[in-house]
Order: structure tokens, then C-alpha cells, then sequence
């Protein structure tokens, strides 16, 4: 069996699902990571291998692990190194010396290094990548602008598991999917009432305030709607008393952290779906929302632009709360139209944005990049 090390934050969702995925495949896989992962995500198929991590800035803690990792890679003999998150995994990856090695770009640590010293890390780590992966085609401009040839950059969408994502066509559907929510979820409202919902996480760049700024101009004119704050982060508290000095928190609420397998039922529930994110590349959370049949609210950045447009969602300039209350409005004023947007947008990730499809590309990549190794 092939063995593959994969290098992330086994914290992250996005890196077991990736890990999960390449096992399910047929390769021996081992998640190599500082971070621990958490305990209800249980035991998978792909392996978990601790490395030491210092109490000191990521700047210092992610290379002082690079001697522990090259030890366990040395036990492990892995075919190819596969690296997520250029500042950190990606650096450690390079550090390591191995090839094949292949990078994983996910947005902010190509889109927002800025500044001499995180370029050049950046150019630093991607040069010793056989292969860069992107998810977005404005990604994969960072990359180039770093210095990447296009024959090493391969731009594959995350996408969705289509098996685990229902479809809610109506407002009948979405209804129905409520009336099944726990009662937290409704904050004192009822099925029919109109639901907007956010699942990005409480960090500034997510810009989460734009929405709650937003939302007392929506509930002003429609008092018996909801917005409901999936997510955590180090933003919470501050926008929970925001929150409360707008005078939106009787219909706006903060739901936490979801389990991975709440979160269909809370967006195919959804009549909208908001992302004030400052900066994308693709957007996963998007994805799932199309999926759903929740129809987007969605800031004006290339990496949503890239998957919705006027026809299919509401686009609002970042940070602009009054344009953003003006498209949910709109969407919520009208439960049942919309439906071609709502169908459109499947039918985008069915085509572009299904996740078993764009494994089995990756999967079959590392599999032309381990035997182009041996040769």
C-alpha cells in the first residue's frame, strides 16, 4: 500500500476530511500535525502522529518541529509529503526535504501574505513543490505572482460530499427541514418564519460584524425573521455584545460551533445563506449552501465570483452593512422565488464542486507523481 503523510492541523475539519479521503482511496495515510484533533471527530481510517509543539509564535513553533517530523518521516518511509497551509505545514513540509512534495494553498496564506517577509517565505516554500494546489483560479494567480509555473499549479475545488448535502427546491422543503430543528435553533420563531444563516468562523477576516450591523435593518422590516450564527472564534464575545447594543439579539442568534453533520439540516433549513468574508479563494461554506438550496448573500470578491453572479446570488460590496440588509430583504421578502438561482446553483456544484470527484483527481496525481519519483 502506498503511504502518503499528510502535514495540516489535524484540528481541521478540512484536513481529515482531505486525509479520510485519501484512505478511502487506497492509501496508507498519517495526519503529521502540532495540533491535536478534537475528540468528537473520532477514530478514522488515516493515522494521527503528534508533533511537539512549543509555547511560542507559530513563527517559531512550526520549524522548531521540523528535526521531530523528519525523525517520524524517517519511521514512516511515506511515497509522497503532502503539505497544508503555506506559512506552517507548507514551510515544515520544505523543511523536511522530500520528494515528492506537494503544497495545498487554502486562501489567506497566499491572498493575504503581504509584506517582504511572508512573500518570500511564501516564494521560499512553494519552489520546493513539485505540485501546488489551489482551489480557485484567483488562487492560482497568487501562486503564479509568487512565482509558480503553471505546470505546477493545479486548481481543483474542494467541493462538497453530495451524499452527505440534501436539496431543499422550495419553501415547503425548507420548512419541513426546520420544523425537525431543535428549538435553540428557532429562537423563539416558527417554521414558516424567514431564517438566515451563517456558518463562517468568528474571525476578523470573516468580517461577521457586517452582518450583525445589517441585521436590525432587516428585522425593522421583517419582525418575524431570523439570523442564525453558526460558528466560533476569537471574535464571539465582541460580537454577541454588539449584538446586544443594536438591539438585533431578540432575533439574531450566536449558535456555536456545529457538529459536521448539523450543518446540512441548518442550511438546507436556510431561505439565505450570508458570507461577509474581507477574502476567499473558494469558498467551502459556499459550496454547501448551493448545495442546500440556500440561496447566497454573498460579498463581492473574486473567489465567490467565481462560483455565483447576480443571476444567482446577492453580491454586496465588503463591509457595506446597508447593501447587505438590502439583498436579504429582497431574498427573504420573496420565500418562493428564486428557485432557477437555487436550481442553478446545484446544478454548479454537481458539475464543478463535488468533492469525491476532485479526490479521485488528486488521488490519481499523486499516483503519476510517486511513479514519476521512481523513475
Amino acid at each position: 500500500m502506498i503511504r502518503l503523510a499528510v502535514l495540516g492541523s489535524a484540528a481541521a475539519l478540512h484536513t481529515r476530511r482531505w486525509a479520510e479521503a485519501l484512505a478511502d482511496r487506497g492509501f496508507e495515510v498519517r495526519v503529521f500535525s502540532l495540533e491535536r484533533p478534537p475528540a468528537l471527530a473520532g477514530p478514522g481510517r488515516a493515522g494521527f502522529v503528534a508533533l511537539p509543539a512549543a509555547p511560542l509564535p507559530g513563527a517559531l513553533r512550526y520549524p522548531l518541529a521540523a528535526r521531530a517530523l523528519a525523525t517520524a518521516l524517517t519511521e514512516f518511509e511515506p511515497a509522497l509529503v503532502d503539505a497544508h497551509f503555506v506559512p506552517n505545514y507548507g514551510l515544515l513540509g520544505a523543511l523536511c526535504g522530500r520528494r515528492p512534495l506537494t503544497v495545498n494553498c487554502w486562501g489567506s496564506d497566499l491572498l493575504a501574505a503581504r509584506g517582504p517577509l511572508r512573500r518570500w517565505r511564501a516564494r521560499w516554500v512553494l519552489a520546493r513543490a513539485d505540485r501546488v494546489y489551489v482551489d480557485a483560479e484567483n488562487l492560482a494567480g497568487a501562486a503564479r505572482a509568487l512565482g509558480v509555473a503553471d505546470g505546477r499549479i493545479a486548481v481543483v475545488p474542494w467541493g462538497v460530499d453530495l451524499g452527505r448535502w440534501g436539496f431543499a427546491a422550495d419553501a415547503a422543503a425548507r420548512h419541513a427541514t426546520r420544523a425537525a430543528w431543535p428549538a435553540a435553533w428557532l429562537a423563539g420563531g416558527r417554521a414558516p418564519d424567514p431564517v438566515v444563516v451563517s456558518t463562517r468562523v468568528l474571525h476578523p477576516i470573516y468580517d461577521v460584524e457586517t452582518l450583525v450591523r445589517a441585521w436590525p435593518h432587516v428585522a425593522r422590516s421583517l419582525p418575524r425573521a431570523r439570523c442564525l450564527v453558526a460558528g466560533d472564534g476569537p471574535r464571539r464575545h465582541a460580537l454577541e455584545a454588539l449584538a446586544r447594543s443594536t438591539g438585533a439579539g431578540a432575533s439574531l442568534r450566536f449558535l456555536g460551533r456545529l457538529a459536521p453533520e448539523e450543518l446540512p439540516a441548518l442550511l438546507t433549513g436556510a431561505d439565505a445563506y450570508v458570507s461577509t468574508s474581507l477574502s476567499d479563494s473558494t469558498s467551502i461554506s459556499l459550496l454547501e449552501a448551493m448545495a442546500a438550496g440556500a440561496y447566497p448573500a454573498v460579498t463581492e470578491i473574486s473567489g465567490n465570483r467565481e462560483w455565483v453572479g447576480e443571476e444567482t446570488a446577492g453580491l454586496f460590496p465588503v463591509g457595506d452593512a446597508a447593501a447587505l440588509a438590502r439583498c436579504l430583504t429582497a431574498a427573504l421578502r420573496d420565500p418562493q422565488g428564486r428557485a432557477e438561482a437555487r436550481a442553478r446553483n446545484r446544478r454548479v456544484i454537481e458539475e464543478r464542486g463535488d468533492f469525491r470527484r476532485a479526490m479521485d483527481r488528486v488521488a490519481g496525481e499523486f499516483r503519476e507523481l510517486i511513479a514519476g519519483a521512481g523513475r
